[in-house]
């Protein structure tokens, strides 16, 4: 007659199963929740030469949005592969088609604009699935600033599109609260008077997306 497995053992084997079990649920739960974002190349609207601005750009932007175990950055070669297949001027149905094709959650598309010695940079992060799209804007007063202007967009995108806080983030926070701290202490009559003046500030938010099909 064969000796039963000691009580011991038995729990052992199924400790380890019902680790085994868990670990597998966290990281389906985990695959299932990674979110995959393709950043486009900038358009360039300016008169001087800004290659090598708008790679720095996206070179940061690809940095400061990874962010393991929830959101992966398609590699760039993938991007302008299935980019130099396109005809036309990117629009909507291109960004959905390059959504698509590589499978993202997200497709961000952005430009870069020159006049008169200033820049802006204007940046609409696509949302494929709820059909909407999210928009930032930085300005910046000479081409060394643009740089610096690229990780602000990006800590406002990983707070307002992927939920996430950065340092950047942080300190811009801190920047804005001591910048109203200062109008406060400027104008504290017209605080009085306009207790809403806080919300008359544009701020990121959902629009619906013109490409519906």
């Amino acid at each position: 007659m064969k000796k039963k497995p000691p009580v011991y053992l038995i729990l052992l084997v199924l400790f380890v199963a019902v680790m085994a079990l868990t670990g597998a649920g966290r990281a389906a739960a985990a695959k299932q929740e990674m979110k995959t974002i393709a950043i486009l190349p900038f358009q360039i609207n300016a008169a001087q030469n800004l290659d090598y601005i708008r790679n720095g750009m996206l070179r940061m932007l690809d940095s400061r949005l990874s962010w393991p175990q929830n959101v992966r950055v398609v590699p760039k070669k993938s991007v302008q592969k299935h980019l130099a297949d396109m005809e036309g001027t990117l629009g909507n149905k291109q960004i959905s088609t390059i959504a698509r094709q590589t499978g993202s959650d997200f497709v961000l598309a952005g430009s870069i604009t020159g006049l008169g010695g200033s820049f802006s940079i204007d940046v609409q992060v696509y949302d494929i699935e709820n059909k909407r799209q999210m928009t930032f804007f930085e300005q910046s007063k000479t081409i060394d600033e643009l740089i610096s202007k690229t990780d602000r967009i990006a800590a406002s995108i990983n707070k307002m599109v992927f939920e996430r806080e950065t340092v950047s983030w942080e300190k811009m926070e801190q920047e804005k609260q001591a910048y109203i701290n200062e109008l406060k202490r400027r104008n504290p009559e017209y605080m009085m008077k306009n207790p809403q003046w806080q919300n008359t500030e544009q701020s990121p938010g959902w629009k619906i997306w013109k490409y519906l099909f």
